[in-house]
């Protein structure tokens, strides 16, 4: 009986000391993941762009070993899906586009994959920060337009607080979409667009103004017959501009390729192309983004890609 009973004692301790050691683990991966977060406002500013490329795929595994931990930390999970984002924008398709500049489309085709890939596993996290807090956003999203829009402004309405899973869910969701060679995922476009749009009334300056480069770039790209409008997409970009104060040259970049070129303006190609490639540093905030941006900028310019000449 004494034996049954220490027997018991020795799991009862196990148990809790497991226990304690599993919540200390949260803790400490909670207050990392704030820390991370708060962080990510430096990172932003940081000046070289060849040691960020590196520094971030080590922030991507840290991050996704702390959220393996507390995987329903909001702020952990919103950092970690930023870092997504810039990592496959900045390096990633940056080198897709520089292989297909080189008619190398085999390394083209394995980059825009990976692309896909990181990109998918960023909505992926950005919609799991929704349904943490909302069990029922699967069956909105899979519902009419109209519907899930209702339903955003009536449990999605703070500005502050609610912004950053919509904007990110929507943009990550996006961006997949941009990089696949699935046309199905198409069908999910009117989803999308309902959350870009209720994020910008959200915050029309959140991101740099990332929700209108997003819009301004689906109406460009979409061709007239399905709903694409140019005068849209210019009034998009031009109020994106103005919210940055031309600031952000990832407002400029979208604004050339995705618009420009396909409206065959090419003065106002080569004008924003010029703007990003001006040596101004216009702050922390933009700093490493303005770097990106530049280099794809380069890259446009070395290729020579040709947009039709125009007033």
């Amino acid at each position: 009986m004494h034996s049954l009973r220490v027997a018991w004692l020795t799991v009862l301790t196990s148990t809790l000391l497991a226990t304690a050691a599993c919540d200390m683990s949260r803790f400490a991966a909670d207050q990392a993941g704030g820390i991370a977060a708060s962080s990510s406002a430096y990172m932003r500013g940081f000046w070289d762009y060849d040691i960020a490329r590196h520094g971030t795929a080590a922030a991507i595994m840290q991050l996704e070993s702390m959220h393996s931990v507390t995987p329903a930390n909001e702020e952990l999970t919103l950092a970690l899906v930023s870092t997504y984002v810039g990592h496959a924008f900045g390096w990633v398709e940056l080198d897709m586009e520089r292989a297909r500049a080189e008619h190398d489309f085999a390394t083209a085709n394995r980059l825009r994959a990976r692309a896909e890939w990181i990109y998918k596993r960023a909505r992926d996290l950005a919609l799991g920060t929704m349904r943490v807090r909302d069990a029922g956003i699967d069956e909105q999203l899979k519902g009419e337009p109209d519907a899930l829009r209702q339903y955003l402004r009536r449990h999605y309405s703070d500005p502050k607080a609610d912004i950053g899973p919509v904007f990110w869910t929507a943009s990550t969701w996006g961006a997949m979409l941009g990089v696949t060679d699935q046309l199905e995922g198409t069908i999910d476009l009117p989803t999308i667009r309902v959350l870009i749009e209720h994020s910008i009334s959200l915050d029309p300056a959140y991101e740099s103004a990332a929700a209108l480069v997003f819009l301004g770039g689906m109406y460009a790209q979409t061709p007239p017959d399905f709903g694409g409008d140019l005068a849209k997409s210019k009034n998009y970009f031009e109020q994106a501009l103005k919210l940055t104060a031309r600031r952000s040259h990832i407002v400029q970049l979208n604004y050339a390729k995705l618009y420009a070129q396909t409206a065959g303006d090419g003065a106002l190609f080569r004008a924003l192309l010029n703007e990003i490639l001006a040596p101004e540093d216009h702050g922390n905030d933009v700093r490493l983004s303005n770097k990106m941006a530049r280099r794809h900028a380069e890259l446009l310019s070395q290729v020579q890609v040709q947009a039709p000449s125009g007033n």
